[in-house]
């Protein structure tokens, strides 16, 4: 006859965990809640959730992305600007010039910094969602 915690033919024995309890205890035996997946929301009603189970971040990325590219090409330009500044200037035409051809140089490094950055956020918010998604088939 199986004991207690079931034995070889008796029911499986329940796992025990600090927050489990047992019989008659809150928790035994319950279904976790349902949450809605990150995809159920909108861009405001996540904006508008307090329990922050709707991330806003990955919505707003490719617009962050190409802010920053807007912001990085203004820098290259006024670099640009400065370098033919600098270049009518009396004796200035080797540094003007110096100053003109970095600026593509200078764009292409702040372009992948920025790269780097969002990825390296968008990497993290694409971690929490494989890690919810394991959640979600225990």
């Amino acid at each position: 006859m199986p004991g207690p915690h079931g034995g070889q033919y008796g029911p499986p024995a329940q796992p025990q965990h600090p927050s489990y309890g047992g019989p008659g205890q809150a928790g035994y035996g319950q279904q976790q809640e349902w949450r809605p997946r990150p995809e159920d929301k909108g861009f405001l009603g996540a904006l508008l959730d307090t329990n922050f189970d709707h991330l806003v971040t990955p919505k707003l990325i490719r617009l962050c992305y190409v802010l920053a590219l807007l912001l990085v090409t203004l820098s290259a330009l006024i670099v640009l600007v400065v370098g033919v500044w600098v270049f009518q200037l009396r004796n200035g035409w080797l540094l003007g010039l110096l100053i003109m051809l970095s600026a593509p140089v200078v764009w292409i490094f702040e372009a992948v910094l920025v790269r780097i950055f969002m990825e390296a956020v968008v990497v993290r918010f694409k971690g929490v969602e494989h890690l919810r998604a394991i959640k979600d088939k225990i």
